[in-house]
């Protein structure tokens, strides 16, 4: 019994989401902490890891948290798709205020018995009342959000009716998605995460709107370092135009709503590699004899392989009206696109940007889906690695993987999710997770 207890009976607190949540990602701690320590079981090669190094990682304790058997992060109606929170709670005043002074977060006492946390460094906002906190990873402008759910949530006690979370708790699933109806889905969605000895997997039947449910023949190359295909109508909602139209226009060279009038569909962008150019230089320099010695300078330049095609109501006055813009040279070349000298042209109905093209390339039709993303991380070099980790450390969470593949194909009425990502060279999940 005391065995059953510590190690799979479990609690959620339906009093940590908001009433106005329409995503919630349900991390079942317990049983992804089991996983490991049963797979490190099976493994005597990983025995140096040790249980207790496995417990460490799932253990909030040094940080003045309380372990939860569920981590609950939600997000909010009509807020980015990338801006999620959580509410955990507090087990010990002393370790977490050392915590905090630690990762040198600013304090604020507020109004109602809460108080404000901000570090800029990490740029994550905490809202504390009583043993309760609520965390993000927001702007500090927008640190008013945080503090709005805090009160909802604290202090006027408005929850999210349970019975929505009920199919995401209780699962064999390590993480369950549940995802509210909206513009795109005509009933409420889950998916179900789950973890294999060397991949991550991800299933799920939704039922979208059927403008929504249309397959393409996308044209995709296997081997590309990154592609995507997709009906642009799904995610036009998405993209961060709409928050600042004129800045993005500025940006691009020409206004964004000239082109979605024509009503985009089928979308396909495909990055083949990224290809090493070398230039050389030569110059004379003269030594003391005045005898001319010749000098090579090689520069060495980075360019994008590839090719990205949409297609409209009439491309051909999409393609126009770029060209009234000054957007494209006598030669068809896209000269708004600084990295590369880069081609665009219409073909059955299709607008096409293409730059550095594969002599023999090998893209080909794949089955009809309603959209696909695949990520090859092991065509990445180190220098890669390097830049993207320079730019956000969180990048290198992905380093030990080598595949990420997703596909949304139509199953009788419903549309089929499906996600895989698998390491690299064949490791475990538990060597990763050394």
């Amino acid at each position: 019994m005391m065995l059953y207890w510590i190690g799979y009976h479990k609690n959620f607190d339906k009093k940590n989401i908001p009433q106005n949540a329409d995503g919630i990602v349900m991390v079942d701690i317990k049983n992804i902490r089991n996983y490991f320590i049963f797979s490190y079981l099976k493994n005597p090669s990983q025995w140096q890891l040790g249980t207790t190094e496995i417990n460490k990682k799932f253990d909030f304790s040094n940080f003045g948290i309380e372990t939860p058997d569920y981590l609950a992060f939600f997000h909010l109606e009509n807020q980015p798709v990338t801006q999620w929170f959580t509410v955990v709670k507090i087990e010990s005043e002393t370790d977490f205020e050392k915590t905090i002074a630690k990762a040198h977060f600013s304090k604020i006492m507020l109004k109602n018995g809460m108080s404000s946390y901000y570090s800029k460094q990490l740029g994550i906002c905490i809202i504390k009342h009583s043993n309760q906190i609520i965390c993000s990873a927001i702007p500090e402008n927008q640190k008013k959000i945080a503090l709005k759910i805090a009160e909802d949530l604290f202090l006027k006690h408005q929850f999210l009716d349970p019975k929505k979370t009920e199919k995401t708790i209780s699962t064999s699933n390590a993480v369950t998605v549940w995802i509210k109806k909206n513009n795109l889905l005509k009933e409420d969605g889950i998916l179900n995460l789950k973890l294999g000895d060397q991949e991550v997997t991800v299933d799920g039947q939704l039922q979208f709107k059927s403008k929504y449910k249309k397959e393409w023949q996308f044209t995709q190359n296997p081997n590309a370092l990154f592609a995507l295909g997709v009906n642009f109508e799904m995610i036009q909602d998405q993209i961060p135009y709409k928050q600042n139209p004129k800045r993005i226009n500025r940006i691009i060279g020409f206004d964004l709503d000239s082109i979605l009038i024509h009503n985009p569909t089928k979308t396909e962008l495909v990055l083949n590699e990224i290809v090493e150019k070398k230039d050389s230089a030569i110059s004379y320099e003269y030594d003391d004899n005045f005898n001319s010695i010749k000098k090579v300078i090689v520069h060495t330049s980075r360019e994008p392989s590839f090719n990205f095609s949409m297609q409209t109501e009439d491309s051909k006055r999409v393609y126009d009206y770029l060209k009234s813009q000054n957007a494209i040279d006598k030669h068809q070349v896209f000269v708004n696109f600084p990295l590369a000298v880069t081609k665009i042209f219409v073909k059955n109905n299709t607008l096409t940007l293409e730059t550095n093209p594969k002599k023999q390339a090998s893209l080909k039709s794949s089955l009809p889906k309603t959209g696909y993303l695949k990520v090859n991380f092991n065509k990445l070099h180190a220098k890669d690695w390097r830049f993207m980790i320079a730019k956000n450390e969180n990048f290198g969470l992905l380093k030990p993987f080598g595949v990420l593949e997703i596909t949304l194909t139509q199953d009788n009425n419903l549309s089929h999710f499906q996600a895989l990502l698998k390491t690299k060279d064949g490791k475990s999940l538990i060597v990763i997770m050394k």
